[in-house]
């Protein structure tokens, strides 16, 4: 059981916010959730669609669908409470902040064994830049919506659910470069791809201590 303090902090958040329908609820995530991924999908028909470049179909069909099954199962380890008012295992948000990245790269180096041709791709110092800032700013828009829709909710670790939430971000931002970048090698995918995803996972932790944490109310 929490301490006495903790769950008079948790009852007082709830109660001074209504309660929402079940329904009407589900229907504020998905605008909110929408409104997230609507920066990412505007970028991308900007500069022309999803394209292969010289990839293979293939491989990068491969990589896109597992990134994107490694998204979903982040964002919903990590956005998920389960049946608990303290929400899931600390272990579900620490596992996702940590690995998601790796199983990023674990899934695109899988693909890399059917299509080794991509492991002799050469990429610049330029390319990786791009790829950085473009899945830094494309993640800014998931994790502001989490934050929105997790707002003042975390009594115990705010600041490992936000780098949790922050991971998931970047999964989905790392879907949007996939579908664009030309380069597929490793030291590339690592750079130009992963890095940024760690980097958000950080941002993540700010926005948990400033935005999800309960706060006491004084006075």
């Amino acid at each position: 059981m929490p301490p006495p303090e903790l769950r008079d902090r948790v009852l007082a958040a709830v109660r001074a916010e209504p309660m929402p329908s079940r329904v009407s609820g589900s229907r504020r995530a998905a605008v909110v959730l929408a409104a997230g991924l609507l920066p990412s999908v505007a970028l991308s028909v900007y500069v022309g669609g999803p394209s292969t470049a010289d990839r293979p179909v293939g491989f990068t069909v491969a990589v896109t669908l597992a990134w994107l099954g490694i998204a979903a199962v982040a964002t919903l380890a990590a956005f998920s409470r389960g049946t608990s008012m303290l929400g899931r295992p600390a272990s579900y948000r620490l596992a996702v902040a940590t690995f998601t990245p790796v199983a990023l790269l674990a899934a695109s180096l899988v693909a890399a064994l059917f299509w080794p041709e991509t492991l002799a791709d050469h990429s610049t110092m330029r390319d990786h830049v791009v790829c950085i800032v473009v899945t830094f700013v494309c993640s800014l828009g998931p994790l502001a919506a989490f934050a929105v829709l997790r707002r003042r909710s975390e009594p115990l670790m705010p600041r490992l659910t936000g780098a949790a939430l922050g991971a998931a971000a970047g999964g989905w931002a790392a879907v949007t470069i996939e579908l664009h970048c030309g380069h597929a090698a490793p030291d590339h995918v690592i750079a130009g791809h992963l890095l940024p995803v760690a980097l958000v996972t950080l941002v993540g932790v700010l926005v948990g201590d400033g935005v999800l944490a309960i706060r006491a109310k004084h006075g």
